[in-house]
């Protein structure tokens, strides 16, 4: 495991134009969606729509220079990976447009599970959409709906959201390898959702728990240090860029782990599901 994280390092740092896609599609989406999520229902929708398919384009280009990053460790140009991108942006778009509904529909799966869960064992906070919206508005508005709860509330908040950690914890773990396994050993959206889950519940298990708790461990850490650093515009600034930088880290490691421990190995694709 330490070897795979030192490894990731060193193909982050060496592969650093691999942030290029990610902030640009960071920035560009969100200035999307801010303009564009307005009006009509059946604008919203095709914004949507539209917003997919950007998605698509991104992951799709980006999945391929993770691949080829992983498989090219020793290029003496890094900076010629990013000409990979349109490549894998025809090669892979449909497959993962295919990868985001099997996302979609586990996620829907998902959250009517804690619905039901969660109406049967923890019941009603009592508390109405509109205001747990202007909650959120600012810190002293959050401050004040806190405090306007009874303990009843609280502890009933807590459990919710202490059922949406967990169940959110489990998805994100079964979709840890997919990617991966889209780009390593199956175009076939809905056949490699299988295959990944088969890799992810091998023998290997034991070892993919500890690195998905290494990384969600990792990652809400820095989410909290940049929440609270949010008021400091210079080192807000600073944890966005680490945000980024680790970002491409996480996708690095998740790769080139899959690869060394389900591809190399014996040199053979397995899609057997």
């Amino acid at each position: 495991m330490l070897n795979c994280i030192k490894t990731g390092f060193q193909l982050t740092n060496k592969y650093i134009i691999l942030a290029t896609p990610l902030i640009l599609f960071s920035l560009l989406s969100s200035l999307y969606v801010l303009f564009s999520f307005r009006g009509e229902l059946i604008n919203v929708i095709l914004s949507l729509v539209l917003f997919v398919l950007m998605l698509g384009a991104f992951l799709s280009g980006w999945a391929y220079m993770l691949k080829k990053c992983v498989l090219k460790q020793n290029d003496d140009d890094p900076n010629l990976l990013i000409k990979e991108f349109p490549a894998g942006v025809g090669e892979y778009f449909l497959p993962v447009l295919g990868l985001i509904c099997n996302i979609f529909l586990l996620s829907a799966l998902f959250l009517l599970g804690v619905y039901l869960v969660g109406t049967k064992f923890i019941g009603d906070v009592g508390i109405s959409a509109q205001a747990l919206s202007k909650a959120f508005d600012s810190m002293e508005a959050l401050k004040l709906f806190m405090m306007s709860l009874s303990k009843e509330q609280i502890i009933k908040l807590n459990a919710w959201n202490f059922l949406i950690l967990i169940t959110m914890s489990v998805e994100y773990f079964l979709l840890m390898f997919q990617l991966p396994t889209l780009v390593f050993k199956c175009a076939n959206p809905f056949k490699a959702f299988f295959i990944s889950l088969k890799d992810l519940f091998s023998k290997m298990f034991l070892k993919n728990v500890l690195l998905y708790f290494l990384l969600f461990i990792s990652y809400s850490v820095l989410s909290i240090l940049t929440t609270i650093f949010v008021v400091n515009v210079v080192m807000h600034f600073i944890f966005t860029l680490i945000n980024f930088y680790y970002l491409v880290f996480i996708a690095v490691l998740v790769f080139n782990y899959y690869y060394e421990n389900f591809i190399k190995i014996g040199g053979k694709f397995d899609e057997t599901i």
